[in-house]
């Protein structure tokens, strides 16, 4: 399997289809793309994806047949993480989806950021797969780029070898972002992996740890964490 998750998009409306397939893209992932239900079950066979993303009301079928045949499959497409999104919001509706499997229920219209973080959360559910950057990253406690150390197992940032006066929670977002620079993060993405959900803050909590870290940093020209307007955060280093 690879470690870059396949994302199977099924939804027959053009403008929702583009911004799920933009916001794959930007969090790592690869995204395959329908708009009927006719294909589904022979792309699934082909492709392998990791998730389907699936619209219940499709011009030629429902999402709620189409999950039933997906659950017929052989393993392991059987077992296919499957993520509904409908304009229903009755609880009847998300009963009989659940039922027949599916794995999470979102209402349009819905939140893109919230649509990713729920993919993330039921691809760790099913340990199905990882980002590549990350696999590589869960094994180092140490970075280091020009000017920069971070060390996560002493909690320790310098810059320029002075200690920088980070909180413990601005350390781990730190690492997190850093340890695989170029990828966009969605705040709820960071939210689900920095503070694991266990508080009572929201996204502006990460906006304002990002602002602190920014401030106790300082600038530099090597490295910066750049903001993805209306997305989330990235750890760039410059190339030159």
């Amino acid at each position: 399997m690879s470690n870059v998750a396949k994302i199977l998009i099924v939804d027959d409306e053009p403008n929702i289809v583009e911004v799920i397939r933009l916001y794959v893209e930007y969090v790592g992932y690869e995204p395959i793309v329908l708009f009927s239900g006719k294909e589904v079950i022979s792309v699934i066979e082909k492709e392998k994806p990791d998730l389907v993303v699936l619209d219940v009301m499709l011009p030629d079928t429902n999402g709620f047949d189409l999950c039933r045949e997906i659950r017929c499959l052989p393993d392991p497409s059987g077992k296919l993480p499957i993520i509904m999104l409908t304009a229903k919001g009755e609880s009847i509706d998300k009963l009989r989806g659940f039922n027949l499997g599916v794995d999470d229920y979102l209402v349009k219209p819905f939140d893109p950021n919230e649509l990713i973080a729920r993919m993330k959360a039921v691809m760790r559910r099913t340990n199905l797969v990882k980002h590549p950057d990350e696999t590589k990253a869960a094994d180092k406690k140490h970075l280091e780029y020009p000017g920069l150390n971070i060390d996560l197992e002493q909690y320790k940032v310098t810059v320029e070898g002075h200690r920088v006066d980070l909180t413990p929670k601005e350390t781990e977002l730190l690492y997190f972002i850093a340890s695989n620079p170029g990828r966009v993060y969605t705040r709820e993405e960071l939210l689900e992996q920095v503070w694991k959900f266990d508080f009572a803050g929201g996204t502006r909590t990460v906006d304002a740890h990002v602002k602190n870290i920014r401030k106790k940093l300082g600038l530099c020209e090597e490295w910066s964490i750049q903001t993805m307007w209306g997305i989330g955060y990235s750890f760039e280093v410059s190339k030159s």
